[in-house]
């Protein structure tokens, strides 16, 4: 079988289990959305409530508010209600949130910019910052800045990025009050492409940032030097030399080259847990994206919104690694002159 053709239908396999598994934690779950809304129903918080309203009437609109909150009918037969739901996600329909009283779709969608912008500036700044100081190590391999420099990454990657969070909002948030402590931009200045809000925009943003990129610093430090002493080691790099390629044509178009290609995919891979770290670090900095509707479902038992915020981090995650494995090929021709005698 085709290299691409396998790894698209092993993607869309995942997405298919991780929904039936969303759908058996929802039919199935002790304490789960049926028995929370059963309970929210029966306190009169859902549905119509009075004395005039009869126990069949009752019933029947329970079962209506269930198929709109979670997106099957409990009445229907277990085929029925998978297909009814597996439909209603793959058109964009995620149920309605309990807490909110808006469609899922609605509460996270204007959401996901937000988390994607601290996201992916995090990854920029993590790896452009951890391919310098990695290369940096490699090339001092055995001296004291080397051994210096690996020993901080190694106590830095053991700090976790949630810590690091806390501490820079207490140091620079509260403390010295540089950076606002929550939020996402400053109300004043009017929304629009004018620097004011953009410049509020970047403000607000730092914090997290810094804090999501330390979450993959040391780590990608530690292994674009690994890389990197592995390529100087290289008898190809001893031939160039010999030829007479000057030192800096080498460590660009050899060395830092071939160091890189393997982060490729780490990077891709960081994609998925810009949605799944985000669920604290959002909470942390107040910081309304998908993460911090995610906490928000958490506490307030919010099961549709959960649920949601569940799909959307685990289909983010399989194509990311999709992605990775699509376009690996054509960022090292090595790969592809692997995968070409290789059968399926």
């Amino acid at each position: 079988m085709n290299y691409y053709v396998k790894r698209v239908l092993q993607s869309l396999f995942t997405i298919w289990a991780v929904l039936t598994i969303t759908f058996v934690l929802i039919r199935w779950m002790p304490g789960g959305p049926l028995d929370y809304l059963m309970a929210q129903f029966v306190q009169g918080n859902l549905g119509p409530s009075g004395t005039g309203v009869d126990t069949q009437e009752r019933i029947a609109a329970f079962e209506r508010m269930a198929e709109v909150y979670i997106n099957f009918d409990p009445t229907a037969p277990l085929y029925v209600q998978y297909f009814e739901y597996v439909g209603d996600v793959l058109t964009g329909n995620l149920g309605r949130s309990i807490w909110y009283q808006q469609p899922v779709e609605e509460v996270l969608f204007p959401a996901i910019p937000w988390t994607v912008f601290i996201g992916a500036v995090a990854i920029f700044i993590s790896f452009i910052s951890r391919v310098i100081v990695g290369a940096a190590l490699a090339y001092k391999e055995g001296s004291k800045l080397d051994i210096g420099g690996t020993t901080l990454l190694i106590w830095g990657h053991s700090i976790p990025f949630y810590v690091v969070a806390i501490l820079l909002l207490y140091t620079f948030g509260y403390q010295f009050g540089w950076f606002p402590v929550s939020g996402r931009y400053n109300p004043d200045p009017p929304a629009g492409l004018n620097w004011p809000f953009i410049a509020g925009i970047l403000h607000h943003a730092a914090l997290p940032m810094v804090a999501l990129a330390w979450a993959s610093f040391g780590a990608g430090a530690i292994a674009m030097r690994a890389n990197a002493i592995q390529i100087l080691g290289e008898d190809y790099l001893r031939a160039a030399k010999l030829r007479g390629i000057t030192s800096k044509r080498i460590t660009l178009l050899y060395v830092a080259r071939n160091a890189i290609l393997p982060m490729y995919t780490q990077m891709l891979i960081q994609v998925g847990f810009i949605f799944s770290g985000s669920i604290i670090l959002e909470m942390v900095f107040e910081y309304r994206g998908v993460g911090w509707y995610m906490f928000q479902a958490i506490q307030n038992n919010d099961y549709p919104l959960m649920m949601g915020c569940f799909l959307l981090i685990t289909v983010t995650i399989a194509i990311a690694m999709l992605v990775a494995d699509l376009t690996y090929g054509l960022v090292d021709p090595r790969v592809r002159r692997g995968e070409s005698s290789e059968s399926f």
